[in-house]
């Protein structure tokens, strides 16, 4: 049989019979979510945010190298700065010498310092949270604190440490290229006030006032590359220091990366070296012959050489995200890696330069040895003057640019906004927590609800009888007592004269014969008379499979709806274990049915009128040691022919099914049988049993009754509506007879 899907009304059915343990999950997640929140201490997020303007300050560098750092990877790289350890302990130190730091010491346990610098350093980098604003040049730094002014100080600092050390790294290195050059100048400057002086001594000694045509140009030409290869070794020594003071920033992150930065090497990057060293030999080569630098041969050669440098630097740049590395330098600042990888390429250069131009100036030096002793010495202090002159004017241009640059340097970072004290702390959001608390309630209050009704073996429903192959012969509600409050109490729990009054009160039939419950009575009556159209039930037997299942109450109400209907009616206490019958009619047990079988007492004597009209009573009786032998003897047989002349319908109330065999000896005697299930109670299992063991002794089953039933258990049913129009009718009528 295949299983219906479930429908919206099975859902809400669900809803209302789990209502409480949805709404006690709804009310204990959303207790404990208010007392988190309100145990929570609150955490405070200020932010400010940075940006990288490389428009700020003097750009000009003294000595050029082109960059290929992107403006994107160069974010990245000022991110990484920011998270770095270097700067951390910056912060952190001055942290602790702030007004602050009994706040920052409560982060640890100990407040041991230095010793637990380490664990500080940690909790220091969870507070804080560096991240670059997307499609922009700008960086936000948020710190999170106790205090909101707390949290704006850490933000402020780490901007204003960030800067400061910007700043020192910028200027240092243009500091030393500065320095350098001011001590080469004076250097030259005495050099060249030492060789005029001698070139006028020696003019005024010798009497020699000029050298030839040929000499002189011989001079000029010595002097020109002489002060070439004394610019080169300029360049060279300035470049030298320009990489030491950027070596010495990147050692302060991982020293051990400088040597494998140096030592980068390529198939490709040796090619392009050998290029550029080939390129420089030429460019020297023109120069010697005497073209200029606007000569055509000249500026191909330059051109070619920049083009070279852009490929080596490409290629450098390339290797610094591969494997050629053994650890990335990216993850600690990919622009001072790739700045040093440049003023290598430029060293290289230079380096080329300062051999070929040695070279040419070496040939120029044998021309010169060649000439005339007189004439040599003059040629000598003349071109000594000369390159002299020229290196003196070079230093100096390039001195007054340095100082330049280094006044104007003011860094590429800007404080675009500052932090300030958050009005409302970012953690707990109250709002939030008890919404989500509340959703959280439901939620899993719900889940509880259909995991337990997974798990719930028991029937509940007529739709879940019907499913398994029962016929449904009634639908009761549950009956509520005659001071019209439910009986919650299991029969189980309760003694026999504690029953009895119990399923008295819920005679509703005799005490509310108008009400939707004995209209469901009464069309449980109607179904067994119509049960078997060709041969009417005369004797019927009403168990349960097991115990506290409703099946006296149930077969009590059956017996007084037939009494009214006027069909003469006989109630009999089967249930020789523990009979209650008696006491809920107001009887005693003195003459029973056991006195009858055991020929103590005649049929006159044990049938018994009720206080309700057409309907008898056979009470237990003395409890026997055999009860099961007793209710299969000869004697009840004949009881229930004398019984079925006398009366229209004979009832029998016996043990449950599954507890004991009374009922099942019973059943083969009757002309029917019908099964009393509580809803909600009832295992599936025990009714799989029950029925079993009927219909294998070969008892007719007429049906089962689905007794107990709960409103919301029949919600979107058909009885649900039934029972709903019903009291809506009867209330209805009342209020016309009242009027």
């Amino acid at each position: 049989m295949n299983t219906p899907q479930p429908t919206l009304q099975h859902y809400l059915a669900i809803l209302l019979r789990r209502r409480w343990l949805i709404i006690s999950c709804f009310f204990l997640i959303l207790a404990g979510t208010v007392l988190i929140t309100l145990t929570t201490a609150p955490v405070y997020e200020s932010s400010t945010k940075i940006m990288l303007d490389e428009e700020r300050g003097i750009k000009k560098e003294v000595f050029e190298i082109s960059s290929f750092v992107k403006q994107e990877t160069m974010l990245k790289n000022q991110v990484e700065i920011l998270r770095s350890r270097n700067l951390t302990e910056k912060v952190l130190e001055a942290l602790l010498d702030s007004d602050y730091r009994s706040e920052i010491l409560a982060w640890i346990k100990t407040k041991q310092i230095p010793h637990d610098k380490e664990e500080l350093l940690e909790q220091l980098a969870k507070r804080t949270k560096i991240s670059p604003v997307r499609e922009t040049d700008i960086i936000e730094i948020k710190a999170q604190a106790s205090h909101p002014h707390l949290a704006a100080f850490m933000a402020n600092t780490i901007a204003d440490k960030y800067y400061q050390q910007s700043l020192s790294a910028s200027k240092g290195e243009i500091t030393e290229v500065r320095e350098f050059l001011e001590n080469q100048l004076e250097s030259v400057q005495k050099e060249l006030k030492l060789s005029e002086e001698a070139l006028k001594n020696y003019q005024k000694l010798e009497e020699v006032a000029a050298l030839s045509e040929e000499t002189k140009e011989l001079v000029k030409q010595l002097a020109t590359f002489e002060g070439m290869y004394k610019e080169a070794q300029t360049e060279y020594e300035v470049y030298l220091r320009r990489l030491e003071s950027l070596k010495s920033q990147l050692s302060e992150s991982k020293k051990h990366l400088v040597d494998n930065v140096a030592s980068i090497s390529t198939p490709m990057i040796a090619s392009l070296r050998q290029k550029l060293t080939e390129l420089e030999t030429l460019r020297a080569g023109y120069l010697a012959q005497g073209f200029s630098p606007e000569h055509p041969k000249l500026k191909e050669v330059g051109q070619r050489l920049t083009e070279i440098k852009q490929k080596l630097a490409e290629e450098a740049g390339r290797v610094l995200s591969s494997e050629y590395l053994p650890e990335d330098p990216l993850a600690y600042s990919q622009e001072l890696v790739t700045q040093i990888l440049q003023l290598e390429i430029e060293l290289e250069s230079r380096k080329a330069r300062q051999q070929i131009l040695a070279k040419i100036v070496s040939e120029y030096n044998a021309k010169m040895n060649s000439l005339p002793d007189k004439s040599l010495m003059l040629a000598r202090l003349e071109r000594g003057a000369k390159v002299n002159e020229n290196i003196f004017l070079m230093l100096k241009e390039k001195y007054e640019e340095a100082k330049i640059q280094e006044a104007g340097q003011i860094g590429m970072l800007r404080i675009v906004d500052p932090a300030y004290p958050a009005p409302e702390p970012i953690k707990p959001k109250k709002k939030l927590n008890l919404l989500g608390g509340a959703f959280l309630g439901i939620f899993l209050g719900w889940g509880l609800a259909l995991l337990k009704e997974k798990m719930d073996t028991s029937v509940k429903t007529m739709e879940e009888l019907e499913q398994i192959g029962h016929t449904v012969l009634a639908n009761i509600p549950v009956i509520r007592g005659k001071n019209g409050s439910r009986s919650r109490k299991s029969e189980e729990t309760l003694s026999q004269e504690q029953q009895a009054k119990q399923i008295a009160s819920s005679l509703v039939t005799h005490f509310e014969p108008k009400s939707a419950v004995s209209e469901a009575y009464r069309t449980f009556r109607t179904n067994i008379q119509f049960a078997q159209l060709d041969k009417p039930v005369k004797t019927l037997l009403v168990t349960s499979p097991g115990p506290s299942e409703g099946k006296s109450t149930t077969i009590s109400n059956l017996a007084i709806t037939l009494a009214q209907q006027e069909i003469k009616t006989v109630l009999i206490d089967a249930d020789l274990r523990k009979p209650v019958l008696h006491s809920v009619f107001g009887l005693s047990r003195e003459k029973g049915l056991t006195h009858y079988l055991m020929g103590k007492a005649a049929l006159e004597q044990v049938v018994r009128p009720t206080r309700i009209e057409n309907l008898s009573l056979i009470s237990c009786g003395a409890l026997p040691p055999n009860p099961a032998e007793l209710l299969g003897s000869q004697k009840l047989k004949e009881l229930l022919e004398k019984l079925k002349t006398k009366f229209e319908m004979v009832l029998f109330d016996s043990p449950p099914a599954m507890a004991v065999t009374d009922a099942v000896v019973l059943s083969t005697l009757l002309d029917g049988v019908v099964l009393v299930v509580s809803s909600g109670q009832t295992n599936r299992n025990s009714l799989r049993y029950g029925t079993s063991a009927l219909k294998n002794v070969g008892a007719n089953l007429l049906g089962v009754v689905l007794n107990k039933i709960k409103m919301e258990s029949l919600y979107g049913s058909y009885h649900y509506y039934h029972y709903y129009h019903y009291r809506a009718y009867e209330s209805e009528k009342k209020s016309e007879v009242t009027a």
